[in-house]
């Protein structure tokens, strides 16, 4: 993949509509490294007749920061990503993007939000330049500017060599590569990421962790679902100097929401400090 190139804190490609999603201001400022609050998630609920699945979960992620979520199969992962993506509803509580009401205002939201699933099979006939020229029509890019930006997407995931493959004869990792091509069409603030790293080789993931930490570098907010412990590391020890989290979710609570840097000192500090500390944690607050 090619490096993101930074001009005036967007990445160099043609110039893209943006949401209409109020500006950040210096008095939004969170931490003291200067975060600004883009997800903030209030009391939010979700269940299905009398069954509750997602219970009274609030938390908030600012700009350049990192949530990393675990949990279990069936812990409510998947529904918290559906729910933060806008596409299923809560029972209760709200989800605000930039400090606005992201149920309340879906067309003024919806554009700040990109949604990477880790599998998608759909349009196998389509080639990928029509794919993306599809999307760059929804997201609204003008005419003249959706050549020059499907050619930078596609250079930025190294996959040029494939604008005319039909999707249904991509690979797992190459498709993996599309979706993040056309989420950059339209440059959104929050990165929704299912297992970013899971459908890669080992090259790819070098490859993949670079780029989510020159996004957070960017400015832009990652929440990253995994069932892979491995892959905390990886996405959490960065170079980039904004907060990372991990919410562990048991039963649709969190069991665990921390700083991810205060863990590591956490157990650095411990009398006989485990090379096994996430798996040990994350086994004792999952228990059944």
């Amino acid at each position: 993949m090619k490096a993101l190139e930074w001009k005036g804190g967007r990445m160099e490609t043609p110039s893209f509509p943006s949401s209409n999603l109020p500006a950040f201001s210096a008095k939004d400022a969170r931490y003291n490294h200067g975060s600004v609050e883009v997800l903030d998630v209030q009391n939010l609920c979700k269940s299905f007749g009398k069954k509750p699945f997602l219970t009274e979960l609030t938390f908030q992620v600012g700009d350049g920061e990192c949530l990393v979520l675990l949990g279990r199969n069936g812990a409510g992962k998947t529904l918290l990503f559906n729910i933060l993506a806008t596409l299923v509803e809560p029972t209760s509580g709200t989800v605000s993007i930039a400090g606005v009401d992201a149920f309340a205002n879906l067309k003024q939201v919806r554009p700040s939000i990109g949604y990477i699933p880790m599998t998608f099979d759909g349009y196998p006939e389509l080639s990928v330049v029509d794919y993306l020229n599809f999307f760059a029509a929804a997201y609204k890019l003008e005419k003249r500017e959706r050549a020059s930006a499907m050619d930078a997407v596609l250079e930025l995931m190294d996959i040029q060599h494939l604008r005319d493959v039909k999707m249904g004869d991509l690979s797992t990792g190459e498709r993996h590569r599309l979706l993040f091509a056309k989420t950059f069409l339209h440059e959104p603030q929050l990165w929704l990421l299912d297992e970013p790293l899971t459908p890669l080789d080992p090259s790819g993931q070098v490859e993949m962790v670079e780029l989510l930490g020159e996004l957070q570098a960017m400015g832009k907010t990652l929440i990253i679902a995994t069932n892979r412990l491995e892959d905390v590391f990886k996405v959490c020890n960065t170079d980039v100097q904004r907060e990372n989290f991990i919410g562990i979710l048991n039963s649709g609570r969190f069991a665990v929401f921390k700083k991810f840097s205060e863990l590591q000192r956490e157990v650095t500090e411990a009398d006989s400090p485990s090379p096994n500390w996430l798996n040990e944690l994350f086994l004792e607050v999952t228990k059944t």
